[in-house]
């Protein structure tokens, strides 16, 4: 049995199970990154609009926080004001990639009545 070459084919076949594992924790890690850049971006919008809703910082809560989710490249899905919060979801897509994140800011509950 001629084993010839037998060498280059193995390191061609790890160098192309190394490409491919690259690549896949690559997609992941963009994704991951994806998720965080949403989420800091939804709770920076959401804050925001707390802020607006308290009375202090002028403006309208739900136009302000569109403001940011789109300066932070992303669009805002929901925007529902409470008696006391705010709640905003905002959506971030590149490449394949899309991320979604849900924020509320407002007065905390004491849980007392």
């Amino acid at each position: 049995m001629n084993q010839r070459g037998s060498a280059t084919m193995a390191l061609a076949g790890s160098a192309c199970a190394i490409v491919i594992l690259g690549s896949v924790a690559l997609g992941v890690g963009s994704g991951v990154i994806l998720q965080h850049q949403i989420g800091n971006a939804v709770d920076a919008a959401a804050l925001a609009a707390a802020d607006v809703s308290r009375g202090v910082t002028p403006g309208e809560p739900c136009p302000l926080a569109r403001e940011i989710l789109v300066q932070a490249g992303a669009t805002m899905v929901l925007c529902d004001e409470h008696e006391q919060s705010v709640v905003v979801q905002g959506r971030l897509s590149k490449g394949i990639h899309t991320a979604l994140a849900t924020a509320r800011a407002g007065v905390a509950d004491s849980g007392e009545k």
